[in-house]
């Protein structure tokens, strides 16, 4: 399971991720195949080259779960939704 939420208000959303077959979210497919570049480890993502704005607007994020029969437990904050993206890939896009 994989959501998102801003630290300010209730605005959470969260979906279930399943990678075999890739479904959960619109952007399964590609959050399954960087996971199984990094061997399920959130962290080991590499970062995009991405420009971010400079503005403070926290985003957490959780993922729990399993990879391949081990406990995946996430959870990170990130200064915001750019951020966010620019470090975890598609594994948290769950607007599309």
């Amino acid at each position: 399971m994989v959501t998102t939420g801003d630290g300010r208000s209730s605005d959470t959303r969260g979906t279930l991720l399943l990678c075999d077959p890739p479904q959960g979210h619109s952007r399964a497919a590609e959050a399954c195949a960087q996971l199984d570049s990094v061997g399920g480890d959130i962290d080991a993502l590499p970062a995009a080259d991405v420009y971010c704005p400079m503005l403070y607007a926290p985003v957490t994020v959780q993922a729990r779960g399993q990879w391949n029969g081990r406990p995946v437990d996430y959870r990170q904050t990130f200064s915001n939704n750019c951020v966010m993206g620019a470090r975890t890939g598609a594994v948290f896009a769950l607007d599309g």
